[in-house]
């Protein structure tokens, strides 16, 4: 902010405005993501697990359970996610032109000094980042899932029949044994990426890691620019803090790889080409989309609605007959070029094999456990196959309405409704990870005022430390600390900007009051409309 005892007529330097948590936030940051992925190595994983040789420092195969290195790393995670959220208090303000005398010059300056923002946002992102560019994967060892799938179907196998158990050189070794014996979830344009990485990638673990990663990072990027391109100037820097400097991307996308950000990129580009006349095109990447991953399929919604409910009656059939026609010849694309295009469809209920303990379904689940054991003294599977039917519907619902909003209203409607039909199905899902929440983040940052983005902050730092919660007692003590002290203090950021929000508004109610006007304005009556 700029100070407000400027002098008259004196027009500041546009880094003048740079806010100080800024600065600070760039050193430490980088000292904080560095020691983060230093200490999630030495954490170690399961001994059943054999990670590739990396000239970089992986998480260690080590005996034991190593308590104090995984407490170190909630703190580390904790103080990341604290740090970026005092960002927040700062960076979601709009640049003030406080102080200035009113000229020709004042917007100009308010457009660099936004501009000198976003640049230095920018390689702070950057600068984050490149600890986690440089060390072994951190959050989850599905990566290593990527490379087995991606080298079953470069040796000619079908990975939604055959399980990274089959493979017996390092890259089935390396996958979590959880998943060893699983088909793949991954639509058939997902895994024919993974299977054109591995065919480079040869018989290096090591190597298709990094290209994998060099994919995620690269849907990131397009991600982010989208998002940014998708808004005012003015906007850019919240929407750059809410998206490139998440911890959920840095650690789940940057680190872990994980190309569920796609979805994410693909949706803002499916909403930006809907809503500047190009139905037809946008719902070709709307089956690109669903065909790398099913919650695609809310974009696919959104593009056919959209068009049923805004084009003119006459044209009507016209424009619904080309946007299915174009999603149809796309769809017949994936299933010639792809073999078992529809495979992957029978192994859907693989991530909810596991009773995820952050998901919203899992919860409600136990809930009705708890409640009919003692009635009926059924286990907790029968409640599961009721208490995730009933959430998927409940999200379904929700979906569907937040679509309805979304093609009824102007253009920041649409990414705010299709961002958060998005988040609705992730929460509601059979399973929650944190990297869900990349479906719909870019399109939930573009279309989200303050408060909106706030929420995303909270709800992203939540997901970020519920993944690092441990089994032992002192974790799990740490854990709910830090976790009740990032939302403590998430709560109280948002409220600090809503208030400042109320109180500039009020300022410029009163300024606007003080404006005099002239007698005949004053006493001229309103005229009635005709008729």
């Amino acid at each position: 902010m700029v100070d407000r005892q400027s002098r008259p007529g004196v027009t500041p330097r546009p880094w003048r405005t740079l806010p100080r948590p800024v600065l600070v936030a760039a050193p430490v940051g980088f000292v904080v993501v560095l020691a983060t992925a230093l200490v999630t190595a030495r954490a170690g994983v399961t001994q059943a697990v054999v990670l590739p040789n990396w000239w970089g420092d992986w998480p260690r195969r080590q005996p034991g359970r190593l308590v104090g290195w995984v407490t170190a790393g909630v703190v580390l995670l904790g103080v990341l996610c604290t740090l970026w959220t005092w960002l927040g208090l700062s960076l979601l303000r709009p640049v003030s032109a406080d102080g200035m005398s009113a000229s020709r010059d004042v917007e100009r300056w308010a457009d660099r000094s936004r501009r000198w923002r976003v640049q230095v946002l920018a390689g702070l992102a950057a600068a984050w980042s490149l600890p986690l560019l440089v060390t072994g994967p951190m959050g989850s060892l599905d990566v290593q899932s990527y490379a087995a799938v991606g080298r079953l179907a470069a040796r000619g196998l079908d990975p939604y029949h055959a399980t990274p158990g089959w493979l017996t050189d390092g890259f089935g070794a390396a996958v979590d044994p959880r998943w060893r014996w699983t088909p793949t979830p991954y639509g058939p344009l997902q895994v024919a990426i993974l299977r054109g990485l591995a065919l480079v990638a040869g018989r290096e673990v090591g190597t298709a890691v990094l290209l994998i990663r060099a994919v995620a990072v690269l849907g990131l990027a397009v991600g982010v620019v989208l998002a940014v391109r998708a808004v005012p100037l003015v906007d850019r820097v919240p929407v750059l803090l809410i998206t490139a400097l998440n911890p959920v991307v840095l650690v789940h996308v940057v680190s872990g790889a994980h190309l569920d950000v796609l979805v994410g990129a693909l949706a803002v580009l499916v909403v930006g080409l809907t809503r500047s006349g190009r139905p037809a095109t946008a719902m070709a990447f709307a089956v690109v989309a669903c065909e790398v991953k099913l919650p695609g399929a809310v974009l696919i919604a959104f593009v056919l609605l959209d068009v049923l409910r805004s084009a003119a009656a006459p044209d009507r059939l016209r424009s619904l007959v080309r946007v299915v026609g174009s999603g149809l010849g796309t769809l017949a694309a994936v299933v010639a070029l792809c073999p078992d295009p529809f495979g992957w469809v029978g192994a859907l209920n693989v991530p909810g094999l596991s009773h995820n303990g952050t998901a919203p379904s899992t919860w409600i689940s136990y809930l009705a456990t708890a409640v009919m054991q003692p009635l009926v003294g059924h286990g907790p599977e029968p409640s599961f196959a009721v208490g995730r039917p009933v959430t998927a519907v409940i999200g379904a619902a929700v979906a569907c309405f937040l679509l309805w909003r979304a093609t009824s209203g102007p253009r920041p409607a649409a990414f705010w409704g299709v961002g958060w039909a998005l988040m609705a199905v992730a929460l509601t899902g059979p399973a929650l990870y944190p990297w869900y929440l990349t479906w719909g983040l870019f399109a939930v940052a573009v279309g989200s005022g303050l408060a909106g983005r706030v929420v995303v902050m909270g709800l992203s730092s939540a997901a970020c430390l519920a993944a690092a919660m441990g089994s032992d007692t002192i974790v799990v003590v740490t854990w709910a600390v830090i976790m009740l002290a990032i939302l403590g203090f998430t709560g109280w950021v948002g409220r600090a900007l809503l208030a400042d929000r109320s109180a500039d508004q009020q300022e410029e109610d009163d300024d606007l009051a003080d404006v005099p006007r002239s007698p005949a304005r004053a006493t001229a009556p309103r005229p009635r409309p005709e008729g």
